[in-house]
């Protein structure tokens, strides 16, 4: 009967049950094989109902239509997912559940009940091959990435080349900037000297005088560094818990001072020209302050 009032012929007539035409919704979960030997837990969730045009076929055709609808769902998913792969199945869960609800429609319609929905809810693979797949594709991922990264390390090598080629070619040029600088200075020097006392004052003593001056400032630029250890000759006051991180030996003795005057002297010999002795001076101050930077 529809919906609403009725007269009802007692006891000819009796009601002999209820059909509910409302939307019901049957959840059937699959354990499954795949064609490539992987075994899947799949869930399905079936929407149907009566229809209302043939409640006499609902009622009477079958006796429980929810088993009805588990074993033709089952039936029609052990029949298809073996044909596919994983990757297939994951990439075609539209298409199966379009399959699956003509199949179970085009059944269940000679029974009274009309399939609204079919959808696959669920597809679960064992722990073990989703840990693989996921390996698989971060696998791919990484190969891909080698290239690039490759690359990035070369782009880096090439400028770290290229910045420490500019750093030893500037370093260079600051270096010539110096001794030049540091002639000049000399040279004038020793000119000024001359001029201040009418030439009363021979080159030697002036080349003393300045050798003694570098010297000096040399000793007094080594005492106040705070990363060298300056040390004498007789090996006292040794702290060997001082915190340095390099160590220079000086002999502070007053014969040091002559042999740098005897070195001097020799150069100013052996040179032909007074300003190769001074540019020979100028070079080995020079080398000497170099080792003290060190």
């Amino acid at each position: 009967m529809k919906p609403g009032m009725h007269v009802i012929k007692w006891p000819m007539e009796r009601v002999a049950g209820r059909v509910s035409v409302r939307i019901q919704q049957l959840d059937v979960d699959c354990v499954c094989k795949s064609f490539d030997h992987v075994f899947l837990h799949v869930s399905v969730s079936i929407q149907f109902q009566a229809n209302i045009h043939q409640l006499f076929q609902s009622f009477y055709s079958l006796s429980s239509p929810t088993r009805q609808l588990i074993s033709h769902t089952l039936d029609v998913l052990r029949s298809t997912l073996p044909k596919m792969s994983v990757d297939d199945i994951f990439a075609s869960q539209e298409s199966i559940a379009l399959d699956l609800h003509r199949s179970l429609n085009g059944h269940m319609n000679q029974y009274g009940f009309t399939i609204q929905y079919a959808l696959l809810t669920r597809i679960h693979p064992n722990d073990h091959v989703r840990q693989s797949m996921n390996e698989i594709e971060a696998s791919k991922r990484i190969k891909e990435s080698i290239p690039h990264r490759a690359e990035a390390i070369k782009v880096e090598c090439v400028k770290k080349a290229e910045a420490s080629a500019e750093r030893a070619y500037l370093r260079g040029v600051g270096i010539a900037r110096q001794r030049r600088e540091i002639a000049r200075g000399m040279v004038e020097t020793i000119k000024s000297l001359n001029d201040s006392y009418n030439d009363t004052t021979s080159t030697k003593a002036t080349m003393d005088l300045l050798l003694l001056t570098q010297y000096l400032d040399v000793l007094t630029a080594v005492g106040g560094s705070k990363h060298v250890v300056d040390k004498s000759s007789s090996d006292q006051g040794n702290d060997d818990n001082s915190p340095s991180t390099s160590s220079l030996l000086l002999s502070h003795m007053p014969q040091t001072v002559f042999q740098l005057q005897d070195s001097i002297s020799k150069q100013f010999v052996v040179a032909s020209n007074p300003v190769k002795a001074i540019l020979r001076l100028v070079i080995l101050y020079v080398n000497y302050a170099q080792q003290r930077n060190v």
